[in-house]
């Protein structure tokens, strides 16, 4: 878990000098400062600076690291810790989980949430606990909406078709989970998550379009499909639709602002590159269907979006 650019102020570390302490409180008064927890600032223009996960984790942090504290960070402060993508804003408070023996209640400060974990529900990470990533999938897939907690699945479970990258999450390392904890209260919609998660959708828009897709009665295409012409490999699509020669793109702006999805091409370079590939596409008789966050996060607009690029739409839930 890292900071950023931000210097996280801490109360307790001032001097005792009586002004100084004073001094940080009138400078959050007047703007200067953010008031991120009990005894704890960050300067307001480093504070802006930051994403919205990354002054979230300035806020666990600020709450974790108080004295007299080791909590189990879990949830929401959990998936923010793994790396784990949400779908909406992140929450402004730390979510801890502790057994029903420990009481306590949720406050202006934390979350609390009251469950028994295993030992292996719980890990230790830049020296804070913090709920396991199949944990913290399975209390998301209860907690969360569906397409937020299927895109959160998703990526957890994303295996990397080059090998590039290793697996965050096997499958059954979370079924494990998710039998450990039996039973408990929203387990079946946690099997709902778990039972249309994927191990190939590897942006939260390709999960968001999944879930789209399904609402809006979709047949149920293959992910990260492979497709070679005479020149070799053409390369994978989020989706392809082999019934229907349909191949579909999502685009998020990861796909061009991203220097992880990039590899050292420009923005302009990469459009030229997508340009090429639905040549390619094309030319071995696939038809290729763009669509971007509008559409993904609106079952109606991709049913319809999908159905003008000629693929049939209907009641095909129970195919998936």
């Amino acid at each position: 878990m890292t900071d950023g650019p931000a210097h996280l102020i801490r109360v307790r570390e001032l001097d005792e000098r009586f002004e100084s302490r004073r001094a940080l409180a009138r400078a959050a008064l007047r703007g200067n400062q953010v008031r991120i927890g009990r005894g704890a600032y960050v300067a307001a223009n480093d504070w802006q600076r930051l994403a919205a996960r990354d002054q979230y984790l300035l806020r666990i942090r600020a709450y974790a690291e108080a004295p007299g504290r080791s909590p189990v960070l879990s949830h929401w402060s959990a998936a923010a810790i793994h790396g784990l993508p949400i779908i909406g804003e992140w929450p402004q408070q730390p979510h801890r989980t502790a057994g029903p023996a420990a009481g306590g209640r949720s406050s202006a400060n934390v979350v609390r949430h009251s469950a028994l974990l295993h030992d292996d529900d719980v890990v230790e990470m830049n020296g804070l606990l913090v709920t396991s990533i199949a944990r913290t999938t399975l209390d998301l897939a209860v907690a969360s909406n569906l397409v937020s907690a299927v895109t959160t699945a998703d990526s957890a479970l994303f295996v990397d078709p080059g090998g590039r990258v290793p697996a965050r999450l096997r499958y059954e390392d979370l079924l494990d989970c998710y039998a450990r904890r039996m039973p408990f209260r929203g387990h079946r919609l946690a099997m709902e998550v778990i039972s249309f998660a994927e191990t190939g959708a590897q942006t939260p828009i390709e999960s968001v379009s999944r879930v789209s897709m399904w609402k809006a009665g979709a047949p149920r295409p293959v992910l990260q499909q492979a497709f070679h012409d005479h020149l070799g490999l053409i390369g994978r699509t989020d989706f392809d639709f082999p019934l229907h020669a349909l191949v579909g793109e999502s685009d998020g702006d990861m796909k061009y602002l991203d220097p992880r999805f990039r590899a050292g091409r420009s923005a302009e370079q990469v459009v030229l590159d997508e340009k090429r590939r639905e040549d390619r596409l094309r030319a071995i008789g696939r038809r290729v269907s763009r669509w971007g966050w509008g559409v993904a996060s609106h079952p109606d607009a991709l049913r319809r979006h999908l159905a003008a690029a000629g693929l049939p739409m209907g009641a095909a839930k129970s195919g998936w």
